[in-house]
């Protein structure tokens, strides 16, 4: 290889890393306003060839020792993240340290197949095997550069100052192991090994604390998640109980109504008035949907609210629901289950001329057993054995079944689907918790 290419080559590629850097450094947190391309890369560009490669020159190039390039190399790249780039130091440090600790990792690992064998090598060998070895360090930093730009510590609420100070000394720690195998730097063999020892324990314990933090945010957040989910769940029971308040008030006042017309009436002996007033309004009652009440506020809602709708599409339904008024099971999974069953049934029944939706569900060996059958002309199971909707928004419909299938594995709960004659049956069984005695 000619050597004014090569000697180009170690000029660009030197700076290469630190230009790369800075690169990285912006895109994660931006320059600050006042910190152009010529300032931001260009200036420490020039200020590292001038205080890497002058002392080269001054000591009519005598070798330098390689830890020299790296000072030089992170003191401007510090430098430059200090006061260039925004954001706190505490923020860019773990970037910066992570960064060198690869790039010094990469440069032992190249360095003990070619570096040290600088010279009992062909020098054209050597050369190209070096221009190589560039472009492998080269690509795993801007790899490793992909991974933590797409993946960003978090300040907000998971990462605090002491765990980052914590996270620092791992690469810290590595990059310092590796600088003690540098040739320049002659560390005696006891003093390597008891430094290694020691830096490697403390990792351990840090490697712990931080794996065991994670753990414990991973909990916090479960927590969190479940107390709104209960909190959803307590909300819907609230609005439920306004509703059928309300309702009630309605119902009073009009009742209220009707006892003073009747009243009337029969002061003013018009019996005959009478008589078609009540036939009438015996027969609204006799025709209005009854409801279901078994006391568990949620269930009742759900069936009663997805029975009136299917009177609406005119779908017959029946109802054989013996239930306890207490039920230790997780109440909002299995009304997960069976508000997405009552969507399923409805919707397919929308689609037959003479539907009908049963629903039966009792208490069975320790289980809760639901039933919902639906009347259907074919065999789902035979034409669509995966549930594919038929409807054009296959993104927000179709999901019914994944769902239940979901909620029932969290649930560890069996369900089952079959044909049975006309009708297509699911049946799915809730464990239900034993009651601990408390013990005396």
């Amino acid at each position: 290889m000619p050597d004014i290419i090569y000697h180009l080559y170690q000029y660009t590629s030197n700076a290469s890393y630190l230009v790369f850097h800075l690169y990285a450094m912006q895109k994660m947190f931006g320059r600050k306003r006042f910190a152009n391309k010529f300032v931001y890369y260009g200036v420490p560009t020039l200020l590292f060839w001038a205080i890497y490669y002058f002392p080269q020159y001054a000591l009519k190039h005598k070798t330098i020792p390689y830890y020299y390039y790296f000072m030089v190399l992170m003191i401007i790249s510090l430098i430059w993240i200090l006061f260039f780039v925004k954001e706190k130091l505490i923020h860019k440090l773990p970037y910066f340290s992570f960064h060198y600790a690869l790039y010094k990792c990469m440069v032992t690992f190249i360095g003990s197949f070619i570096y040290q064998n600088e010279f009992n090598m062909n020098h054209d060998l050597y050369e190209y095997l070096d221009v190589l070895s560039y472009f492998f360090i080269f690509t795993t930093i801007v790899l490793f550069a992909r991974l933590y730009m797409n993946r960003p510590l978090s300040y907000t609420l998971q990462l605090t100052t002491r765990q980052t100070v914590l996270l620092l000394f791992s690469p810290i720690s590595f990059f310092v192991l590796f600088q003690m195998t540098d040739p320049s730097i002659k560390v005696p063999y006891e003093q390597a090994q008891t430094v290694t020892a020691f830096i490697l324990a403390i990792n351990i314990a840090i490697i712990y604390f931080l794996y065991s933090t994670i753990g414990e945010q991973y909990e916090s957040r479960y927590q969190l998640g479940k107390a709104l989910t209960e909190t959803s769940a307590q909300l819907t029971r609230y609005r439920y109980t306004i509703l059928i308040e309300e309702q009630a008030r309605k119902e009073r006042h009009e009742l209220k109504n009707r006892y003073f017309y009747i009243q009337t009436l029969l002061r003013e002996k018009k019996y005959e008035q009478l008589d078609a007033f009540l036939s009438e309004h015996i027969g609204e009652l006799s025709d209005q949907f009854s409801g279901i009440k078994t006391n568990n506020v949620l269930i009742d809602h759900i069936i009663n609210t997805k029975l009136q709708q299917a009177h609406k599409y005119h779908i017959k339904t029946y109802t054989e629901i013996l239930i306890p008024e207490e039920l230790l099971i997780d109440e909002n999974r299995f009304c997960t289950i069976l508000l997405n069953l009552l969507d399923n049934a409805i919707e397919a029944s929308q689609k037959e001329s003479n539907a009908d939706i049963q629903v039966k569900m009792n208490i069975r060996n320790q289980y809760l057993v639901c039933v919902v059958k639906n009347k259907v002309s074919s065999n789902i199971l035979e034409n669509n054995p995966k549930f594919h909707t038929t409807k054009s928004d296959v993104k927000n419909h179709g999901l019914g079944m994944q769902i239940i299938q979901e909620s029932v594995k969290k649930s560890n709960a069996i369900f089952d689907i079959k044909m049975e004659g006309n009708y297509f049956t699911a049946t799915v069984m809730l464990p239900i918790e034993v009651q601990k005695i408390p013990s005396n």
